[in-house]
């Protein structure tokens, strides 16, 4: 008997090792037996972000690199990297990394936007509004965009612009209270005139 089972086990541990080393079908998903598929640039994105919001900026920036290695004509690429670097407090790097996507997405609006919020939280006021104005021009419909060169206006003393840019997507009290806010917070952006 107990020769029976060292032979029967032994045949069970050939089987299962030869089922192991099937080639896998190219047809069929990789959990029904297929081939691994790369790794998509929407699951390393994913990926990273998950990573950041617990906190693991480290190993989200690994996966931003790859991202980058691997998938550099996909926006989410910089949007998401200058997210992580700026939630690290790395204004400068993040304007970097937006300045990448640039290169590849010349005129697209949310680039452009996102570097403008990263100028505007640098102080440069002349560098967002260069950017919330291509944004804008490339998308003038989008309410944020309007909004963000309505911003850039106002801190600028320019009221008037601001106040027809936000009339155009905000309530009056609205529009008020924002260049309320805007004149408290010049004084923060005047000494990078």
């Amino acid at each position: 008997m107990k020769n029976f089972l060292s032979r029967t086990s032994a045949l069970a541990l050939l089987l299962v090792a030869s089922a192991c080393q099937s080639t896998p079908d190219p047809e069929l998903d990789w959990f029904e037996g297929g081939a691994l598929k790369p790794t998509s640039a929407q699951t390393l994105q994913l990926t990273a972000r998950v990573l950041a919001a617990r906190g693991d900026t480290t190993r989200a920036g690994f996966v931003i690199e790859r991202l980058l290695r691997e998938h550099p004509d996909h926006l989410g690429t910089y949007t998401e990297g200058a997210e992580i670097l700026l939630s690290e407090g790395r204004i400068q790097d993040a304007i970097g990394w937006l300045d990448r996507g640039l290169l590849r997405f010349s005129a697209h609006p949310v680039l452009h936007n996102d570097r403008g919020l990263c100028r505007l939280l640098a102080a440069d006021l002349a560098g967002a509004t260069a950017d919330f104005e291509a944004a804008s021009a490339a998308d003038p419909a989008d309410a944020e965009y309007v909004s963000n060169l309505a911003l850039s206006r106002a801190l600028a003393g320019e009221e008037d612009a601001a106040r027809n840019l936000w009339s155009r997507v905000l309530s009056p009290a609205d529009v008020n209270a924002n260049l309320e806010i805007a004149r408290a917070s010049r004084a923060h952006f005047a000494a990078s005139r």
